[in-house]
């Protein structure tokens, strides 16, 4: 009997399975979120629970599931697809690298120093009634960061999950005098270590409390060091660097974080305006541009300021792979890199086109919305 695959939804995850003989042998879940890309909302369909009983492994299913969840995702409208898995499997699907890890240390003794600013802030652990607080700081702290979740009060689950998947975390609110929520902070569920997986905070002062209370932790805990495993650019992890530290950063060969565009069309128009805005802040700004762009996946094109004279006209041709076209639009790749590969053509102006739309961003996605 040949193998079925059958879906069912659940709030916002879908769930797809192979199904032989009546029995479910493979399955994997699709949440259908959203991401920040260029300041604007864009629908991912991410992929996530992948498994296999045991006995039928080695015989394709996998490989069948991953081939109809790109075109259920494709078919259901989401403008591109993530995963946070295996290496050498994904990018048989279209999946590239994308999203890099960042680590940084602090030494214990240099975080007791932040004990020079703190504030007369009340901790407390963090309660359902945060929640709104908790994403609402969040949200505006990572609007303009490439591929990052964008949280719901109604359907954010917390902080579930630490540093791994199989890591609970655990968490706190700063309050001030009045009661006002003034920072949260969240971090591995750990009796030896101290690893933060998020900071933020409506008054930037009261970084000195969170981090002179993680050093209070690594004390404790008599470990030599806080470890934030958060994007290298964020507030916080610029903050502790006035007291010293060492920031590490993994970009995967082909595993870990990965992604692909599912309908290259639409996600481009979605962009646009965005992208406008970044022409208008360039040499380009009032001229009639259009940039042609083909991959596996179809020609789009681009075209911005149509209605200014045709003589200030300039344009620009790129041929590429919808893989590689992805690590330039979340800005994982830079122009000059993606251009320097094997089978990628470019005329005219469409190297510093590319340079000017796509350049500029850090992808990141916070250890609280993996899946």
């Amino acid at each position: 009997m040949a193998a079925k695959v059958q879906s069912r939804v659940e709030g916002r995850w879908h769930h797809l399975e192979v199904r032989k003989g009546g029995e479910a042998v493979s399955q994997l879940a699709v949440p259908d979120l959203s991401i920040w890309l260029q300041g604007v909302q864009v629908r991912m369909g991410g992929i996530g629970a992948v498994a296999t009983k045991p006995e039928h492994r080695m015989k394709g299913y996998a490989r069948t599931l991953l081939a109809e969840s790109v075109r259920y995702m494709t078919g259901l409208g989401q403008d591109v697809s993530m995963l946070f898995g295996i290496s050498d499997f994904y990018n048989k699907f279209g999946f590239q690298p994308c999203l890099p890890e960042h680590h940084t240390r602090i030494a214990t003794r240099d975080a007791e120093r932040a004990a020079e600013g703190t504030m007369a802030l009340n901790r407390r652990p963090i309660r359902e009634d945060d929640r709104p607080f908790i994403v609402r700081l969040y949200n505006e702290d990572n609007r303009n960061r490439a591929c990052a979740v964008v949280r719901d009060a109604k359907t954010f689950r917390g902080f579930r999950k630490g540093t791994t998947f199989w890591t609970k975390a655990t968490s706190f609110v700063l309050e001030d005098a009045r009661g006002e929520r003034v920072a949260y902070a969240a971090f591995d569920e750990n009796a030896t270590e101290v690893k933060v997986i998020e900071v933020n905070a409506t008054d930037r002062r009261a970084f000195w409390t969170v981090l002179h209370e993680f050093a209070k932790m690594a004390v404790e805990r008599r470990t030599g060091q806080v470890e934030l495993h958060m994007a290298r650019d964020h507030a916080f992890v610029r903050f502790a660097r006035r007291y010293g530290c060492r920031v590490e950063s993994d970009y995967p060969r082909m595993g870990a974080g990965m992604m692909r565009i599912l309908n290259q069309g639409p996600l481009l128009r979605k962009l646009r305006p965005a992208l406008a805005k970044r022409l208008d802040q360039s040499e380009y700004s009032g001229r009639r541009v259009r940039l042609t762009i083909e991959t596996d996946l179809g020609t789009a094109d681009l075209r911005f300021h149509m209605t200014a004279p045709s003589r200030t006209a300039v344009g620009g041709r790129l041929k590429v792979g919808q893989g590689k076209l992805t690590q330039l639009v979340v800005g994982y790749r830079r122009a000059d890199d993606v251009l320097g590969d094997p089978g990628v053509e470019s005329e005219g102006e469409a190297a510093r086109l590319l340079t000017v739309l796509f350049g500029g961003q850090e992808p990141y996605v916070w250890e609280a919305d993996k899946f």
